[in-house]
């Protein structure tokens, strides 16, 4: 069994026959713990409040890496040993921070000073203990902090960080070396939290753990084509219906048989229509329907013509209703007769003040068969490395998560989404502002990005804003590669660039990793059971517009009253 393995307790092992109420069970204080110190002895001691601040560099590291660290560190504590009776030794906490200047140490799987710099500046690293993961691995295994000059994760920082380990030198008495959080990136102190326990009977998919696949994948995907002709042809309340049963479909996990279908008839938001269509699938394997609008020419001229950039499901219904409109031939040849007309994101939009090209519907279509074409994980990793060393000739010091699908565990993606921040509190916020713009110029000169689809700039929160499509400076390109004698051609990509300040960048992460259908109800529940605002731009309180800052993305489901879920069962769609 893997390491992640051991300590990942899947949610589904903890399932039980029964229906339990979905009232909170856990009672959590958030408080100022981790708040930075300022240590003035070379050889530092571990804060007063007990708390050893970790900051993981997500570099060289695959999503299960990462979420397999943020795990250890996010529910284990450790003793340091200082006599042989470890009962009596001073146990410490850790805990995440999202600022290696605010660490006590920095965890990282990169071994090159050069790599390394993209990340941390060199100065700031000698300050520092730069382990590898495995030290955090081993540390928990033996619940003892353990010597960091052994997992040094470069050469020559092995000194410096033998120097500023916290392993040997803690003192519970210690009156050394406190002080506060920047208020900017506090949160709700001294707040007591309710949370509530994540169960695939809830009615909120944000508490129903969906692996990527589930017992029951063949139905979902059946339901998922009655779900996208609905969303097709306009019937977007029914299409929500489908979203809903599906979501629930994900986290069910049993093998659903006839046995079963009487306790999945009360899980909520599943019809007698729905219980029809999958005592149909229980019985036969297939679902009549999903059969029939799958083979209708129809359903794919619509489905076709919806994977070029600027058609929507109006736009496709009418070149079919319309202009009679059946295969992609058709389409690039009405367009080749038309003037080219912008998309409807770009209606309204301020001048882009870019010399990329906007992508428009005839170039999107020259491009389709690129565009189509998923995106292996390697080439994600890759494309991120690039942009990012792009950047940092631009800005130093930026820090960056791949979220979307690449972050809950898929294969392949369709697109690549990058969240990006300064991780200085103080001026941070205008370290990031306007950086969407140079960084696209850039790529755009260096021959990466051949296209802009969209490009905005920040946008102040908004408490009582109905919109969930968020304020956050954000680029949506077409990237391609540079050349490369080892790849056989260059194809073109998806990349969405999404600029968040510091104190917003856990909720941007948290706000661009889930499916479609957990976001929607992660934000269903901060309004309903919360009394909050949640989107990518951060968390707010809708009575006063309170804004909380989350320091990592564990705290975001602290306030929000959440069980933690992990990234890679946040698939809550086919």
């Amino acid at each position: 069994m893997s390491t992640a393995a051991s300590h990942y307790r899947s949610p589904f092992r903890q399932m039980k026959n029964k229906l339990p109420s979905e009232r909170p069970t856990k009672r959590r204080k958030m408080s100022d713990s981790d708040s930075s110190s300022e240590i003035a002895s070379p050889t530092p001691q571990i804060p007063i409040s007990g708390v050893v601040k970790l900051y993981l560099v997500q570099a060289k590291l695959t999503a299960q890496n990462i979420s397999e660290l943020f795990s250890l560190a996010e529910t284990h504590n450790l003793r340091v040993s200082k006599s042989q009776n470890r009962a009596t030794d001073p146990e410490i906490q850790l805990a995440l921070c999202s600022n290696p200047e605010e660490s006590d140490i920095v965890v990282t799987n990169v071994h090159m000073r050069q790599r390394l710099e993209r990340h941390i500046d060199w100065n700031l690293a000698k300050e520092k203990a730069i382990v590898t993961p495995e030290w955090l691995r081993d540390s928990v295994r033996q619940r003892t902090i353990l010597p960091c000059g052994d997992y040094a994760a470069l050469r020559e920082l092995k000194k410096t960080t033998v120097e500023h380990c916290p392993d040997s030198d803690y003192d519970a008495d210690s009156d050394q070396g406190t002080g506060g959080a920047s208020p900017s990136a506090r949160s709700e102190s001294e707040e007591h939290v309710e949370l509530t326990k994540a169960h695939y009977t809830s009615r909120y998919a944000c508490l129903r753990p969906c692996p990527l696949v589930c017992p029951n994948q063949q139905l979902v995907q059946q339901l998922g084509i009655i779900r996208r002709s609905r969303e097709l042809e306009g019937k977007d309340v029914n299409a929500l219906s489908y979203d809903r049963t599906i979501s629930l479909l994900k986290a069910y996990p049993y093998r659903l048989t006839s046995s079963k279908l009487p306790e999945v008839s009360t899980l909520p938001g599943i019809g007698e229509k729905m219980i029809s269509k999958i005592s149909e699938y229980v019985k036969h394997g297939r679902i009549r329907e999903s059969e029939t609008i799958a083979a209708s020419a129809r359903f794919k001229s619509l489905s076709e013509f919806t994977t070029i950039y600027g058609i929507g499901a109006s736009t496709a219904r009418k070149l079919f209703d319309t202009f009679g409109l059946r295969t992609m031939a058709d389409l690039e040849e009405h367009y080749a007769s038309r003037p080219a007309s912008p998309t409807h994101h770009q209606r309204g939009e301020r001048k882009l003040n870019t010399p990329a090209p906007v992508l428009s519907i005839p170039a999107a279509l020259e491009l389709r068969t690129d565009l189509d074409e998923k995106i292996p994980r390697a080439e994600v990793g890759l494309m991120h490395d690039i942009v990012m060393a792009e950047l940092g000739k631009l800005r130093s010091g930026c820090l960056s998560t791949i979220v979307g699908g690449y972050r809950r565990g898929k294969a392949e993606s369709n697109d690549v989404d990058i969240v990006i921040t300064h991780p200085t509190l103080v001026s941070g916020s205008d370290q990031v502002k306007g950086l969407g713009e140079l960084l696209v110029n850039r790529l755009y000169e260096r021959g990466l990005i051949t296209h802009v689809m969209h490009l905005s700039g920040f946008q102040p929160a908004n408490a009582l804003r109905t919109s969930h499509w968020d304020t956050l400076e954000k680029a949506l390109t077409v990237f391609i590669l540079p050349p490369d004698n080892s790849r056989s051609r260059r194809i073109h990509r998806r990349l969405d660039l999404i600029f968040a300040a510091p104190e917003a960048y856990w909720t941007a992460i948290t706000g661009w990793t889930g499916s479609k259908m957990f976001e929607r109800d992660l934000r269903l529940w901060a309004k309903v059971e919360r009394g909050l605002k949640f989107d990518s731009t951060g968390i707010t309180r809708r009575r006063d517009s309170k804004p909380y800052f989350p320091r990592s993305e564990k705290e975001v489901f602290d306030l929000l009253g959440l069980e933690w879920i992990d990234p890679t069962m946040r698939n809550a769609d086919v």
